[in-house]
């Protein structure tokens, strides 16, 4: 998943056109089910984004209408809980995000958080092991001393 880019081709679907033809059709938003299921997100996720203010779909009565913006926004945040970031990096994330087509902004900042949340893995899988270590010694040392 590329990181805060929509390509053209996204914003695109090919519908059956009169006879069977093929005809591409431009659209300019897409329906909270859609956006759902493309980022496998349940309603009530995408719900919460808007609360958070990560997203603003616009409104058609009660309908939520995502567009293109919103879709790039999605995939910022899919990707981003896909490594486990919090919400406010992914919220710093997007505020770099200028909405053009320049996204440098939005990949530097991607990835310094990124390479910081690898550090923090890299240090908690550290812990694990010494308390896996540690673990393992306090195990032997309980069972020979029922043993014994």
């Amino acid at each position: 998943m590329e990181l805060g880019v929509l390509r053209a081709a996204d914003a695109v679907d090919s519908v059956n056109g009169v006879n069977g033809g093929n005809t591409t059709v431009l659209r300019s938003h897409y329906m909270i089910g859609e956006m759902a299921r493309e980022f496998g997100f349940t309603l009530r996720a995408l719900r919460f984004y808007e609360e958070k203010g990560l997203i603003s779909p616009r409104r058609a009565g009660n309908r939520r209408l995502y567009s293109a913006n919103e879709r790039r926004r999605l995939t910022v945040i899919a990707a981003g809980k896909k490594i486990g970031l919090s919400l406010d990096d992914i919220r710093e994330i997007l505020r770099s995000d200028k909405g053009d087509s320049n996204n440098h902004p939005v990949m530097k900042k991607t990835l310094e958080k990124a390479e910081d949340r690898l550090q923090a893995l890299e240090e908690e899988k550290a812990q694990l092991e010494a308390y896996t270590v540690e673990t393992v010694k306090l195990i032997d040392e309980l069972k020979a001393k029922l043993a014994s």
